[in-house]
């Protein structure tokens, strides 16, 4: 196994004198792609459709779309690292795992989503806000699993490709190129509203950022993306099974 890199505020590593220059400017840059890219190539696909929004797609065009989606989060670091860094995404942001992270994370997950929704429903009860509308992406996308096809999909999609690729940009490369510029308290800070700010939904943003968090305080507690990579399969499942159980 690697051994574990920390960073100092400032950039520099603790555990080698080998530098790296990857930095915000990489993580910013990957964040604009990952948000023109699927446009762009989600545009052909409503005009050749005849459709005005991507709503109520099959799930295998959804899939299909998330492809662009998928190839910034990953490109991003992999450009990062073998253009400017060690060219191990391991040694520069984390991608490690070990026997433990499994149980951690998905404990950490589970717990992140009882805990945010029971918050998340007082809060917007004081608030005066409709609980209805949080999580209503989950729901389209679950309502559209009509099969085992479907299902399949849906599992592969939100709880498996997504908490591999999403902690990889997220908690590897934007939370790390943070700490670097600013120190690790601002880094999950900021790093955490980037993930809520980046999905697009008003609603679910106060937990997309509070499951920032967690993950961001997992990864900096052990040197590693697997707790988080596992948290935020647990997040995840414990929402669809959910709907699907008919409970959400």
């Amino acid at each position: 196994m690697l051994p574990e890199e920390r960073l100092a505020p400032g950039g520099a590593t603790v555990d080698g004198p080998e530098p790296v220059r990857w930095g915000m400017g990489d993580a910013l840059l990957g964040t604009l792609l990952t948000i023109l890219v699927p446009a762009l190539v989600a545009l052909p696909f409503l005009v050749a459709t005849g459709r005005d929004q991507l709503r109520g797609i099959p799930l295998w065009a959804v899939a299909l779309l998330q492809v662009p989606l998928w190839a910034g989060l990953l490109g991003a670091p992999l450009w990062s690292s073998f253009a400017k860094g060690r060219r191990s995404l391991a040694a520069d942001f984390g991608l490690r795992m070990h026997w433990r992270d499994v149980p951690l994370g998905l404990a950490a997950g589970l717990g992140a989503q009882v805990v945010l929704l029971v918050v998340i429903t007082a809060l917007y009860r004081v608030l005066g806000v409709d609980i209805d509308n949080v999580g209503t992406s989950a729901q389209e996308l679950t309502a559209a699993a009509t099969d085992v096809v479907g299902v399949v999909l849906l599992v592969a999609i939100v709880a498996v490709a997504a908490p591999v690729f999403e902690e990889l940009f997220y908690r590897g490369l934007w939370l790390r190129a943070a700490e670097r510029r600013w120190g690790r308290g601002w880094a999950v800070v900021v790093s955490s509203l980037v993930f809520g700010a980046i999905h697009f939904q008003i609603y679910d943003f106060p937990a997309l950022v509070g499951f920032g968090l967690v993950a961001a305080l997992l990864t900096l507690r052990t040197g590693r993306l697997g707790p988080a990579i596992w948290a935020h399969v647990a997040f995840n499942l414990t929402a669809v099974v959910s709907l699907l159980a008919g409970f959400g």
